[in-house]
């Protein structure tokens, strides 16, 4: 099966979960090369590692060092209990919580921000694009640009406490990025766009919009993350 547009990875994953699905391959099953693949399909080997990196990301294929890839599930799994969250009610609160301090943060930031806040803030920018070309799911880059917006406050308080929800942030970003990446609806690109926003309206210092922008976004997130959930 040949790919004749040059559309990058997304195909390709898309095609090794369709013949998945088809019982072309089962679960334990091994991959062929990256090589190998990138001749059946017509494309770069750097594409099809990107391919792969995707699925690896939303738990389809795990590679084993000097072994290779191998099929691990035939569909991906998000949100169960027991694995990073222990309950519905932990997502949720969590969710909650961030609505109303980060979107009362980042209208502190936009007016209280300096050109080194602004630095950052675009560096984590584009290590989140980086995601979106290379298949990667990107949650430190997420979770690093929400964490300057409050240290762009200039509170530290702001900064302590989301210190200290730090960790299930970055579980609840990465599990969304992987249903992203998933789903068809969905891209990563709109991640990335969401997040621009939010730039915009803290360089423009314009507070309202970045609230604004930040509630939009976390109201995002929040029916993602409601409508994958498995108890």
């Amino acid at each position: 099966m040949k790919i004749s547009n040059t559309k990058i990875y997304e195909q390709v994953a898309d095609i090794i979960l369709e013949q998945i699905k088809a019982g072309d391959y089962q679960v334990g099953d091994k991959l062929p090369s990256i090589q190998k693949l990138g001749k059946q399909y017509g494309v770069s080997v750097a594409s099809v590692r990107e391919a792969l990196n995707a699925l690896r990301t939303i738990g389809i294929i795990e590679m084993k060092q000097g072994y290779g890839t191998f099929i691990k599930q035939t569909e991906p799994t998000f949100f169960e209990l027991g694995d990073k969250f222990t309950s519905l009610s932990q997502i949720k609160e969590l969710l909650e919580l961030r609505e109303i301090v980060e979107s009362a943060t980042v209208e502190k930031a936009a007016l209280y921000r300096t050109e080194e806040d602004l630095v950052q803030l675009k560096q984590a920018l584009v290590e989140m694009g980086k995601a979106v070309t290379d298949g990667t799911s990107g949650e430190e880059a997420d979770l690093e640009f929400h964490l300057s917006i409050a240290k762009a406050a200039k509170n530290t308080l702001l900064v302590e406490l989301l210190n200290n929800i730090s960790e299930l942030m970055r579980n609840s970003m990465e599990e969304t990025r992987k249903i992203f990446i998933y789903s068809k609806q969905k891209t990563m690109n709109k991640l990335l766009e969401e997040h621009d926003v939010i730039y915009q309206a803290i360089l423009k210092q314009d507070g309202v919009r970045a609230a604004d922008a930040m509630r939009a976004h976390l109201l995002e997130v929040k029916e993602t993350i409601l409508a994958n959930f498995k108890a």
